[in-house]
């Protein structure tokens, strides 16, 4: 069956021109996925200790480095952990 290929939808939300989304060697991305509610840059980075996924919060001005070991936790968590975090009110 012959299905007709469709053009993929790119959400392109407006993040504002003051935005500094970080580059560098040894980098790939970022990838900047975003909502009404927030908007986080994602990219990998080499680190003295070895590949790290870097998530940042460019709202928050505030950022993580996880390691493949973290990762994998995320994982396996039941959803209701995932909801508990994001009941809770980040610090200012």
């Amino acid at each position: 069956m012959d299905t007709p290929a469709h053009e993929p939808y790119i959400e392109r939300p407006d993040i504002g021109s003051e935005a500094c989304y970080p580059e560098g060697p040894g980098t790939d991305g970022p990838v900047i996925i975003a909502n009404e509610f927030a908007d986080v840059v994602i990219r990998k980075v080499e680190t003295r200790n070895g590949m790290r996924l870097e998530i940042w919060s460019p709202r928050r001005g505030s950022r993580v480095l996880l390691d493949a070991v973290a990762l994998d936790c995320l994982s396996f968590q039941e959803p209701g952990f995932i909801t508990e975090m994001l009941a809770r009110r980040p610090a200012p």
